[in-house]
Parts: C-alpha cells; structure tokens; sequence
C-alpha cells in the first residue's frame, strides 16, 4: 500500500505543481496577437461582466456556481479565488482552454500548454441547456486565433 502511494504522488505530484494559473495578461508577453485578437473579439475575455450585472439579482451561492464557467481555473489548484485574492483570473482566460501557464510561460517550452483543442474543452460550460439559456454556442478557437 506505501509504495503504491508513493507512486502515484511521483506521477501526480508534478501535475499539481505545474497546475498553477497566470491570467492571460502573462500570455500577451509572448502571444501579443493572439491576446489582442481574444480582448477584441472573444465574449470571454469580458465574460465576469455577466456575474457583475447577476450579482444582485441572485444569492451570493447561486452566483458561485457562475464562477465555474465565467472565470479561470475556480474550483482548481492555484485557479480563482475572488476578485479581492485573484482578480488577475476574473474572465474566462487563455488558460481555460490551454491549461495553466505558469510552467510554459517560465520555460517557454510548448509541452507544457495545450495546443490542440476538440470540443471536449468547451462542454463543461457549453452544456445543451445553457446553449438554450443563454442562446451562446462554443466557437472553437473563439476568435482568439
């Protein structure tokens, strides 16, 4: 039972440890095309004004739940916490899709960050019923490249 516990805290401790969120502003150092075409064009580099405008109609638990989709990384390792801790992930950042930056944007090695994409990356937000609710269908790629 030891060594099995062991090994897998070697094979899953590094993922724990590179699971660390950046907010997309580190990403425009780099991919300063890619980040304007995302700000201009992408609703998810904006999409914290939704929880904004829902903030008062809703409880403060209804509006947690909202977070999930319309922020980075909530609910993961190093993903937001609130604007007052982690305002830098207040949208649905670059790492939604590409995963935690801070180990490629360290290294600038492509290996750590995603880079290819299916639809998989888009249907835990883009569920059926919130297709319906909220009339927004995934775009792969969003218009950010």
């Amino acid at each position: 039972m030891k060594v099995l516990f062991i090994t897998l805290f070697i094979l899953f401790y590094p993922i724990t440890v590179l699971s660390q969120y950046i907010g997309s502003e580190a990403c425009k150092v780099c991919h300063a095309k890619q980040y304007e075409n995302f700000t201009k064009y992408s609703r998810m580099s904006r999409s914290f004004a939704a929880v904004e405008k829902m903030q008062n109609k809703i409880s403060p638990e209804e509006l947690k739940t909202c977070y999930q989709c319309h922020t980075t990384g909530y609910g993961k390792s190093g993903g937001f916490v609130s604007l007052e801790k982690t305002p830098h992930l207040k949208n649905t950042g670059c790492e939604v899709c590409h995963g935690p930056g801070k180990k490629h944007a360290e290294t600038k090695n492509p290996k750590f960050i995603k880079r290819k994409f299916t639809l998989q990356i888009c249907e835990p937000c883009h569920t059926e019923e919130r297709i319906r609710a909220f009339r927004f269908k995934p775009l792969l790629y969003g218009g950010a490249h």
